[in-house]
């Protein structure tokens, strides 16, 4: 059962540089190959400075990072009952290969809820704020953990 007394729990911040192969490696695992995530070239002729990032990379640093299993510790949380609920990302600029990136996680919510039958299960909300190597905010991450009980 997950500490609901973690909710506001801070954690130290993330920090990924982004890589052009690894936007090119990422667009490929999903499927899009969508030539400005391709080829720097291409993402030029489209109006961009640079390859960017697709819009779910954010994954990636988070998966990668290696700090997931301390933060499903530190919340008590039984990982063989986790579901990922849902993942959003509100974005405020696009991210380059060359972009360092910091994100601050921060456990925003967390509840107890009862389904329909019944059973009951804890939501755990996740939000990192990525800003990049100038200080500026360039995207916020939000995901939902479901543990059943």
């Amino acid at each position: 059962m997950a500490d609901l007394s973690k909710a506001g729990t801070e954690y130290p911040p993330i920090v990924w540089e982004v890589e052009r192969g690894k936007i090119r490696e990422f667009a490929k695992a999903i499927g899009d190959f969508n030539p400005v995530y391709l080829d720097r070239e291409a993402a030029v002729k489209a109006g961009y400075k640079d390859t960017p990032a697709p819009p779910t990379f954010l994954t990636v640093p988070m998966m990668w990072c290696g700090k997931m299993p301390d933060f499903i510790n530190d919340l008590k949380i039984n990982f063989m009952m986790v579901l990922h609920g849902e993942e959003e990302y509100e974005y405020y600029q696009e991210i380059y290969p060359g972009d360092v990136i910091t994100g601050t996680p921060k456990v925003t919510r967390m509840e107890e809820k009862t389904s329909k039958s019944g059973s009951k299960m804890d939501m755990i909300t996740l939000e990192v704020l990525y800003t990049n190597q100038k200080g500026e905010k360039v995207a916020k991450a939000r995901s939902l953990l479901v543990e059943r009980k």
